[in-house]
């Protein structure tokens, strides 16, 4: 459900967040349930805030049960850095009511409702902050590791601590007879693990759009950095692929056995290298070939 549209930005109510709200409103918990809303869309509206300035298109941004998603277009043109202050800025929207409201507390407007919305927030920022997928703090860990590994490798590995760390919570939850707050963390923790499934399985089209859209950025900015390697002839394109980094124009300095330098492959040439020939070739092999 559409509660909010204009030009540029939709923001909606998930089905089952909709049910949700009906559902505690009839038990009289309105307010609750309204707090919670509203603490989840200042998150979302301060990542959406951040992109834009970056110049992220913001398509949507949706309520869930379990917290809310802001969905961005050309999200895999921005840098490491950048992601990582889109990131912060969704937790750190909670950790500012967190303290406006214990300021208002300070002041002896000492509530219910103003202690409720103190430990919703809090909460948020807590559970935020865990470096898993698809929290901003799982995303904010991936971004610095792409830095030294790439963004494919960091999304593959940070998928295995999420998958472990929510199988260890699952666990703790059943051996300790899964009460209803274990119930419900442990239906959290599957959703998790589900979400960093399709992170994973997205990395690789994010990682091809990423490529495919560089010469765009590169004309856009006028300039990019460069990743120099320096590879065996013996390296195929696929192993090559694995080494880029984000945001940077790679150029391979190919050498023998021996220490000898034959050439140089730029990424254009890689690239070309993949429409032309394979995945398996190796780089020695192209540069012999790129000479004919």
């Amino acid at each position: 459900m559409n509660i909010l549209r204009n030009n540029s930005i939709s923001i909606k109510i998930n089905i089952f967040m909709l049910a949700t709200f009906i559902l505690y409103s009839l038990f009289g918990y309105y307010m609750e349930i309204f707090v919670v809303v509203i603490a989840v869309l200042a998150h979302e509206i301060f990542h959406s805030i951040v992109a834009i300035k970056y110049g992220v298109k913001v398509k949507e941004i949706e309520i869930f049960p379990f917290g809310g998603i802001a969905r961005f277009e050309q999200i895999e043109a921005i840098s490491p850095k950048e992601e990582i202050l889109i990131c912060i800025a969704g937790p750190l929207s909670n950790l500012i009511l967190v303290v406006i409201f214990r300021g208002l507390k300070q002041l002896y407007l000492d509530s219910y409702l103003i202690e409720y919305v103190i430990n919703i927030n809090k909460l948020m920022f807590i559970i935020n902050i865990l470096p898993v997928f698809p929290l901003d703090g799982g995303k904010i860990v991936r971004a610095v590791l792409s830095l030294f590994m790439g963004y494919k490798f960091a999304t593959i590995k940070l998928s295995y601590i999420t998958y472990i760390l929510c199988t260890i919570l699952i666990l703790y939850d059943i051996l300790n007879g899964l009460m209803i707050n274990g119930v419900y963390i442990s239906l959290i923790a599957v959703f998790i693990i589900i979400a960093a499934r399709k992170e994973r399985e997205m990395a690789a089209f994010v990682f091809i759009k990423s490529i495919t859209g560089k010469t765009t950025e590169i004309y856009k900015k006028k300039k990019m950095k460069v990743h120099v390697l320096v590879c065996m002839e013996t390296l195929s394109i696929k192993e090559a692929l694995d080494c880029f980094l984000p945001n940077k124009y790679h150029i391979f300095i190919i050498i023998k056995s021996n220490g000898e330098t034959i050439g140089t492959i730029t990424e254009s040439q890689l690239l070309e290298g993949i429409y032309t020939h394979d995945f398996d070739i190796t780089l020695g092999e192209l540069l012999i070939r790129s000479k004919k």
